[in-house]
């Protein structure tokens, strides 16, 4: 079993039997309804904790008795097995924050094994839903009139749940038009409120790395609650989409209608198909039964080599060109097929046995091409407008009928000023060409400090935060030991949390990207981006100094650490 698996096992149980421990001294002196969710939460953590940690005891200190690395591995997956779905279903039905982290954690596919991973991933858009009664009850507040006064038909089934509210499908009353109605959760700013105090409070004692991403991940919750934002959002994301030209050619997303948005309640356009990585997830199962095996098998292969190998850079496979060119292929060999068939049929048919039409063979998804169009989007969001979706996680996209990707949920829109997107646009750049000195410097004059002042820790930092996790930046390690290997030889100190909310989207990308097996580089796509958008603003990449940085230096929110 290779090392930094056996690591992750060790760092996961120390740091959540911390946090047991520290829950039952809250609990002693403060029942309020945040700690007895938490309460819930450890009943269900603590035979998990307890049960990993004693394996990793006793692959530790009683190593002849398991002679293999096999048998290690087989170990870790029975308990994986065992433990990921229960654990994940107790913290589902907390929702608010603990679903929100579950969430955030799909996108640790070095970090978790397959059978959490698979569970993680359900809560991006199937999150135990409420009580019907109880969205009805919300959507008569919100109106202050019967459901059936405004929607003639309500899909009591929601379309999707998620951590503060749940989708569902509905014709309006007057004009019968399709919609979808977003039902925020009536509790669901005090259960964000309570979680969050509850949280930070763990992460201040036992893991105040994370800091920075709770800081900035409270702030935008703030502004995701209200859905008069979300609307709002949609409406100037779409039209920046439209200037941009993506927008309806290759993508979609959905127009609210402001007059029937409030607070806990958004009514929008409904667009309708699967989550895209369940729509290629759907073509590959077909698939490899045809070749004989399974997509779980498949997959297994995949973490196997991962495992071995690590993170792989960059995608190695078909271009889009070379995938579009098969499509058109297999369109155009079922069509002379089935003119063939036409033709026998019109003839010798008549006196033979006519033969059936060949039904349309399965299209492969060009996969290269959907990630092109997300890099491509969520780099123009980011470098060009300052306007963008901070947490795009799998459940955000949708394959649609035509082809085109849906983009929906933009709660989560992170603003920036012309500064933060000006410098975003010049670590871009930096990566791109390999900068280091630049990106040293943005770093200093952000006020990034660390005791020891490492370059190739920093650098290696804002690598993996920003760009990439493939083996040329993290090696054999996974997410956890990277960060505490850097963490112990350079422990950062005073860090701004202005960007925190760039690295989230960057890693929930590649996430994505690497679950539909198409590693991607950010600074592959959004380096030329980067330059293009400081050409056009009259700064072009030569032409920054360091005072130009500190001319153009954004005020930033500094977070400061003490590690012991």
């Amino acid at each position: 079993m290779p090392t930094w698996k056996a690591g992750t096992r060790a760092f996961s149980a120390t740091a959540l039997t911390g946090c047991i421990a520290y829950g039952v001294y809250v609990g002693v002196v403060e029942a309020d309804e945040g700690t007895k969710r938490a309460f819930k939460a450890y009943k269900t953590l603590v035979p998990v904790v307890v049960h990993y940690r004693w394996v990793e005891g006793r692959h530790k200190y009683f190593s002849m008795i398991i002679p293999s690395d096999e048998e290690k591995d087989k170990d870790w997956k029975s308990l994986d097995e065992q433990y990921a779905k229960p654990t994940v279903a107790q913290l589902a039905e907390l929702q608010g924050m603990y679903c929100k982290y579950c969430q955030s954690a799909a996108g640790f596919t070095n970090t978790f094994g397959p059978a959490w991973i698979k569970e993680f991933r359900k809560l991006e858009n199937d999150v135990p839903p409420r009580p019907i009664e109880e969205i009805y009850q919300t959507i008569r507040e919100e109106t202050g009139k019967p459901v059936d006064e405004t929607f003639s038909y309500f899909e009591t089934v929601p379309l999707g749940s998620a951590s503060i509210g749940q989708v569902h499908r509905a014709r309006l009353k007057d004009g019968g038009k399709e919609v979808a109605v977003k039902v925020q959760y009536s509790e669901a700013q005090d259960l964000f409120q309570e979680d969050l105090y509850t949280i930070r409070s763990f992460t201040e004692r036992f893991a105040p790395e994370q800091i920075v991403l709770l800081n900035a991940i409270e702030k935008q919750n703030a502004t995701e609650l209200d859905y008069k934002n979300e609307a709002n959002n949609l409406l100037e994301v779409s039209s920046n989409m439209t200037r941009h030209g993506f927008q309806p050619r290759e993508m979609k997303i959905p127009r609210p209608l402001s007059e029937m948005t409030t607070t806990k309640m958004i009514v929008m356009d409904l667009l309708s198909g699967p989550k895209l990585i369940d729509g290629v997830r759907e073509y590959y199962s077909t698939w490899a039964q045809q070749q004989g095996t399974t997509l779980a098998d498949l997959e297994q292969e995949a973490i196997v080599r991962i495992e071995k190998e690590g993170f792989p850079t960059k995608y190695v496979g078909p271009s889009a060109l070379q995938i579009s060119l098969y499509r058109q292929y297999l369109r155009m060999r079922d069509s002379l097929l089935n003119i063939a068939i036409a033709t026998y049929n019109g003839t010798a048919g008549w006196v033979a046995p006519a033969l059936d039409y060949r039904q349309s063979s399965p299209l492969p998804p060009n996969i290269p091409r959907m990630i092109d169009l997300l890099m491509r989007v969520h780099g123009q969001q980011l470098l060009n407008d300052g306007v963008f979706n901070s947490d795009p996680h799998g459940g955000n996209f949708l394959l649609l009928s035509d082809g085109r990707i849906g983009m929906i949920d933009y709660g989560a829109t992170k603003r920036f000023t012309r500064n933060e997107r000006l410098s975003t646009c010049l670590i871009y750049a930096a990566l791109a060409r390999k900068d280091k000195q630049r990106l040293f410097d943005i770093c200093k004059v952000g006020g990034y400090k660390s005791k020891y002042g490492k370059p190739h820790v920093l650098y290696k930092l804002i690598q993996f935060g920003y760009d990439s996790w493939g083996k040329e930046v993290t090696g054999d390690k996974n997410i956890q030991q990277f960060i505490d290997d850097l963490k112990e030889e350079d422990p950062w100190e005073e860090v701004p949390d202005n960007f925190t909310m760039v690295k989230l989207m960057s890693i929930r990308l590649r996430a994505l990207a690497l679950g539909m097996n198409h590693p991607v580089k950010c600074s592959q796509w959004w380096g030329p981006i980067a330059e293009e958008i400081l050409q056009k603003e009259g700064l072009p990449y030569e032409k920054w100094t360091y005072d130009m940085l500190v001319e153009h230096k954004p005020e930033m929110n500094m977070t400061k650490f003490k590690f012991k």
